[in-house]
Formats: C-alpha cells, structure tokens, sequence
C-alpha cells in the first residue's frame, strides 16, 4: 500500500511543496519576479537597485534556492532518519539557505523602504490642541 499509493502522493506533495516555497520566496520574500520579466521582455532586470551590485549573486541565490528548498525534501524521508550524516549535512545546508534567504528578504525590505516618501509627520499636521496638551502634562503615570 505504502509503495503503491502513499509514497507517490507524499513525493507529489513534496514537489509541490518545494516548487511552491521555492516561489514564495522569489517572487514575495525577495520580489526578485525574475519568473514574470523574463517572459516579458528581452531584456530581463532582476530589480532597480540591486544592494549586492552583481547580477550572477542573484541568479545564484535563486538557483540554489531551488536546490536547497529540495534538499530538504529529501531529509524529511522516512528512510533517512537513521543516517545521521545525511540528516547533519541536509540540515547544515537548510540552515545555509536560510542564512541566505535573510539577506536578500532585508534587501527587499530595504528597497521597499527606499521607494517610499517620507514616513514622519509634519509638526504642523498635528493639531494644536493636542500638542499643548502633550506638552503641558504633568501627569505621566506609566
């Protein structure tokens, strides 16, 4: 039974899985959206302010992404449990991705952040009485 109906849906739904993380983290996590662009035009741009300067460390955090989101996969196989080498390396190299995932998901905060006008708001948006009130308080129980 396990051969037969069970282990194909668990490595159908650990494809999808994968290739699915493997998305999230490109399109929304790192909004590389390399996926969308290179269909769309001949000349593909992985995002206007690239913090990292060359195009080859995006193209290889992506790729290895991929290998590292099915990677681990493959350690959450029944089978593997009693090779602990096998688990250490898996999980060394998940920890890896992650590692990686960070810099790129800090970048795109970054950017994000860089693109947007100015968050403070101006003194004089705030009204008047509220700011005497502020100021003038002498009861400032915490």
């Amino acid at each position: 039974m396990w051969t037969n109906v069970y282990r194909p849906l668990w490595l159908l739904s650990s494809v999808v899985n994968s290739c699915y993380s493997f998305y999230w983290d490109v399109t929304r996590d790192w909004d590389l959206s390399v996926f969308s662009r290179i269909f769309r035009s001949k000349n593909p741009h992985l995002r206007p302010n690239m913090l990292y300067g060359r195009r080859w460390v995006y193209y290889w955090a992506v790729g290895s992404n991929l290998v590292l989101r099915c990677s681990w996969t493959y350690k959450l196989s029944a089978h593997l449990r009693h090779n602990h080498l096998t688990v250490f390396t898996i999980t060394s190299l998940e920890m890896m991705r992650r590692f990686q995932w960070i810099f790129f998901r800090v970048e795109n905060e970054w950017n994000k952040m860089a693109l947007k006008p100015n968050l403070q708001i101006p003194i004089k948006e705030i009204p008047y009485l509220e700011n005497e009130k502020l100021l003038e308080s002498e009861q400032h129980n915490v």
